[in-house]
């Protein structure tokens, strides 16, 4: 007799998607998001997700709720030793190889876990193990390099990993803040405080796709980034929207280097993996959209 599924904690990274217009600020819909996710799919795109690495969307589901309107897309994601027939070695002959072929299709090193992609929040979501060893930023490239290769003519992909905010924390609360680099892109309808929200505003007006920020400390005199609404709201915006890094002393008089991008934000759920699904879009809402589809924007 089968054992019942037992209840377990499933961590997961989380990817922030963007799908815009080339030449527009509007805000594009769900089930736009879900006509790119789908062509990905249907199309078989692999990509590049690191050196001698490609991913692949290996099968994908609808979800829906009780008005038949999709929820999210599910399925699972493979990572592969991307191998082209090239100049092969020998270590039997120590020479040369020209007649040994890979069979076409078949690659190695294949890793496979679970994903989940929220339209509304514009959010992917893969498992993460210590058997699973894709990496947020592999994941990160091969959709950046894939969804834009399906999106329309007229369209643009930015993909970003969403960030512990505990990094940005440890830069507001520096003891000293000697230089500050912050590289964004505006969001897709997401909440956020009113000077983050005055960042974001303020790039759409300009018409401009990222902004880049350095700042550097007088000699002998801290930056003070909360006296600023533009370094402030960068800062808050480069934690779903792009990356930031800062120099700073810390409370013991070193010097360290925070990098935004060296802490991926790692949710987790508690349940069944049967559940993982569910529960991860449950979770995905709840921090993105606590007010269900509805934004500050």
């Amino acid at each position: 007799m089968a054992q019942p599924e037992k209840n377990r904690y499933h961590y997961f990274y989380i990817i922030n998607v963007k799908l815009r217009k080339k030449n527009s600020t509007k805000d594009l819909l769900p089930k736009d998001y879900i006509r790119l996710f789908k062509d990905l799919y249907n199309k078989k795109i692999h990509a590049e997700s690191s050196t001698s690495k490609h991913c692949i969307i290996r099968f994908m589901f609808d979800n829906k709720d009780s008005h038949d309107n999709i929820e999210y897309l599910s399925g699972t994601l493979a990572q592969f030793t991307y191998i082209q027939n090239e100049r092969w070695f020998n270590l039997q002959s120590l020479d040369l190889d020209n007649e040994f072929k890979v069979p076409d299709g078949l690659f190695p090193d294949a890793v496979i876990t679970e994903y989940v992609f929220i339209p509304a929040a514009h959010r992917f979501c893969y498992r993460s193990s210590s058997e699973i060893r894709i990496t947020p930023y592999s994941a990160k490239k091969f959709l950046e390099i894939a969804l834009n290769e399906v999106c329309k003519e007229d369209e643009i992909v930015h993909v970003d990993v969403e960030s512990d905010k505990t990094s940005i924390e440890t830069i507001f609360s520096a003891k000293e803040l000697r230089k500050l680099i912050i590289d964004i892109n505006y969001s897709n309808l997401d909440t956020g405080d009113d000077y983050m929200k005055f960042v974001e505003d303020d790039l759409k007006d300009s018409n401009g796709s990222r902004f880049k920020f350095e700042a550097s400390q007088k000699p002998g005199v801290s930056l003070d980034i909360k006296k600023s609404k533009i370094l402030t709201g960068a800062l808050e915006a480069s934690v779903s929207n792009g990356d930031a890094e800062a120099t700073i002393l810390d409370d013991n008089d070193r010097v360290q280097k925070i990098k935004t991008s060296n802490f991926p934000r790692r949710e987790f759920i508690h349940g069944t993996l049967t559940r993982f699904n569910d529960l991860v879009a449950e979770k995905v809402m709840r921090i993105f959209r606590p007010n269900g589809n509805k934004t500050n924007n």
